[in-house]
């Protein structure tokens, strides 16, 4: 049985998926020598690629720790690190930007949009947790 998406909650998974989707978009646009020159890679695209890979790896850490009081101190740091990640990507992103980098606009205000999306979704899952936490 379908349930209507006004009525769905989100699940924690959403914020590993998202990380995975814009893991790919962001190594797409940067091994892509029409946005990032070769002679950039390795100062600019590497780290952004490096900074969307530690997010993820946080989201997979934080979710393979159980909800309960031996773990969830750890649970909560990969949380808010993976949280704190997003600050950075849209740093990065910037930066390359005002490098003057021929990042397409469309492009940008998309990978904005799936930022703030991975944003809303991290934080949701914390709160779902710390609710789990005090019942």
């Amino acid at each position: 049985m379908s349930v209507l998406a006004r009525f769905r909650k989100e699940s924690p998974f959403e914020a590993r998926d998202l990380a995975r989707e814009l893991e790919v978009k962001v190594i797409k646009l940067c091994m892509n020598e029409k946005y990032f020159p070769k002679r950039y890679r390795y100062t600019v695209a590497q780290s952004l690629i490096e900074s969307v890979q530690k997010m993820g790896d946080y989201i997979t850490i934080a979710n393979r720790l159980p909800v309960n009081g031996d773990y969830i101190e750890e649970r909560e740091k990969n949380q808010r690190y993976a949280y704190a990640m997003c600050e950075v990507i849209l740093r990065k992103l910037d930066l390359a930007e005002r490098l003057g980098f021929s990042i397409p606009e469309g492009l940008l205000v998309e990978l904005v949009r799936d930022i703030d999306k991975e944003e809303k979704s991290l934080k949701g899952w914390m709160q779902s947790d710390r609710k789990r936490v005090q019942e």
